[in-house]
């Protein structure tokens, strides 16, 4: 016979079987219940926020860096509403994460309550309230799965109070994780190696389920025997070693230069990614009706979503690219062999070229007062601590912070998805308390810290030792870069000055203030000369630092 108890213990309960370490959390009087038993159970560590945000944040940096489910407890519909910015970028990364808030009792039926299962379903997996106390531990085990079940995402589970305080005889068992990745089919492997045997002008274009699935050594390899192009693309992770002689960094089909690259390949091997995905509409297709198109990917619902597609291959990025190189191998002859090496040949000598370039960016940067951000992230490169974990949440400078850091080592580098702000300052806490072992630096918009600012109080409060870089240039620099582009696609003229309306922090913030503010240390910058010293301070005194460095936000289109 199965022990008698109360929804609340059996939801710990089947948490403390999951292996749950953290509970990232806001409460409210919906989790009542829930922090009423948490005093029982000392091994779940309750980790407050102070803005939900910061809790999908954290739950997103834990789950990444360890592989673990990250878990999330936010109150009823006000407090849930307020992760969805977050969420979305959490559901399109694949991020495996079990999100939870308290509801009304089911009695409040007639007086109305909130549907918070549906309010939550378009950005999860899955999406389900318990009634019942006997439920808990089916759905959390099933919850657990479905987000660690590729393709990974979070689901959300809304808590009656009903069922939080009603007793009932439950059986607790955990899930067994499984992965399931289909193998490539052998004909398609086929196919793909003869179109990419002969190709003049291969593209590789890569995504975050080549990471998620262990298969960027098996991306190397392929690039390197066809001596394609690679870009990353919609892209989260670091999915192809970036100080390799073929990266081209990220592929963005609004800048001239990557739809160029597009148009001039005659076979593009897509991986893992969307094909394409961008917030403004081109009409046309990106490709050349005569390039062919072969997209390996684990996500049915991605292949010849946008794009006409030659080839689609449902399976696991890392078997069908093992199984694409071995292909590859056994039909390329010496001419086609000798074609690749000489592509990989001028592919190396430009990105040569390129890193030249950007050393004489970063040195005109270092003289101007706003430094440029080449100045900051040049000078981050060069006292980069051994094993740091970067967090990219940079946005307008993201670009020379990919010029002058190189990784080579996945999981030493994570993004955010795109679509929201504010995930950066959150992401590194969650990221540092799943790898405590080794350094985490956030380097972070201004505009995009002050959406989930009040992570620096669970900084403190905690004493998690992350070290976050301020790019403090006094505005929301990427609307800028965007009304650009928007322009030329109205076919505005892009050369007339703008107003650049609600884009400018009339009043800039003064961040390292805002840190002090919040108890924990907080440093401004002006000089590059100061950026390598207070690093390396900042790393080796394992307490959480803010470096507050500002930088020039002029834009010219």
């Amino acid at each position: 016979m199965s022990p008698v108890m109360k929804g609340k213990n059996a939801l710990l309960e089947s948490l403390r079987a999951e292996g749950v370490e953290y509970i990232f959390g806001n409460p409210g009087t919906s989790e009542a219940a829930i922090m009423d038993a948490l005093e029982d159970y000392p091994e779940l560590k309750y980790m407050l926020v102070v803005q939900e945000g910061v809790a999908i944040g954290m739950a997103e940096g834990y789950a990444r860096t360890t592989g673990k489910v990250g878990f999330v407890s936010l109150h009823i519909d006000n407090g849930l509403a307020n992760a969805f910015s977050l969420l979305i970028d959490s559901k399109k990364i694949g991020t495996p994460m079990v999100v939870t808030a308290g509801n009304k009792d089911v009695r409040k039926l007639g007086e109305g309550r909130t549907d918070l299962a549906e309010l939550a379903r378009p950005f999860t997996k899955w999406s389900v309230e318990v009634t019942h106390p006997e439920q808990y531990p089916s759905v959390i085990r099933r919850a657990f799965t479905e987000a660690r079940t590729p393709p990974t995402g979070p689901v959300f589970i809304s808590f009656a109070g009903n069922s939080l305080d009603d007793s009932a005889e439950v059986e607790i068992a955990p899930s067994k994780p499984h992965r399931v990745e289909p193998p490539a089919d052998p004909a398609a492997i086929e196919e793909a190696a003869a179109m990419l045997a002969h190709a003049k002008s291969p593209v590789m274009v890569v995504g975050d389920r080549v990471a998620q699935y262990g298969g960027m050594a098996a991306a190397v390899k392929v690039a390197e025997r066809t001596g394609a192009r690679v870009f990353g693309h919609a892209a989260a992770d670091m999915n192809f070693p970036t100080s390799h002689p073929q990266w081209q960094g990220g592929l963005s089909l609004r800048v001239p230069s990557g739809r160029q690259a597009m148009q001039n390949a005659d076979v593009v091997l897509a991986v893992g990614c969307p094909v394409f995905s961008d917030f403004f509409h081109q009409t046309g297709r990106a490709l050349r009706p005569e390039t062919k198109l072969i997209h390996i990917d684990l996500q049915p619902g991605e292949i010849g979503k946008s794009e006409p597609t030659d080839l689609g291959i449902l399976a696991s990025p890392k078997a069908a690219l093992e199984a694409l190189d071995k292909a590859l191998g056994d039909r390329m002859k010496g001419t086609d062999m000798e074609a690749a090496r000489g592509r990989a040949s001028s592919l190396a000598a430009e990105s040569r070229k390129a890193a030249e370039a950007f050393d004489k960016t970063a040195q005109a940067a270092h003289g101007k007062r706003p430094m440029g951000p080449a100045a900051l992230t040049s000078e981050l490169a060069r006292n980069w601590p051994k094993g740091a974990i970067l967090l990219d949440d940079s946005i307008s400078t993201r670009g020379v912070l990919q010029q002058a850091l190189k990784f080579t080592e996945p999981g030493s580098y994570l993004g955010g998805g795109g679509g929201a702000i504010g995930w950066g300052m959150g992401m590194a806490l969650g990221a540092k308390l799943g790898r405590p072992d080794r350094p985490v630096i956030a380097v972070v918009g201004d505009g995009s810290a002050m959406m989930t600012i009040q992570a620096l109080w669970t900084a403190a409060s905690y004493k998690i030792p992350v070290v976050y870089v301020i790019c403090n240039n006094a505005s929301y620099r990427i609307l800028k870069v965007n009304m650009a582009v928007y322009k030329r696609m109205a076919g505005l003229d892009v050369a007339k000055p703008s107003k650049y309306m609600g884009m400018d922090f009339n009043i800039p913030f003064d961040m390292a203030a805002m840190a002090r503010a919040f108890g924990m240390k907080g440093v401004r910058i002006e000089d590059p000369a100061q950026i390598g010293p207070e690093l390396k301070k900042a790393v080796a005194g394992n307490e959480p630092v803010l470096l507050d460095v500002v930088i020039d936000g002029s834009f010219t289109p």
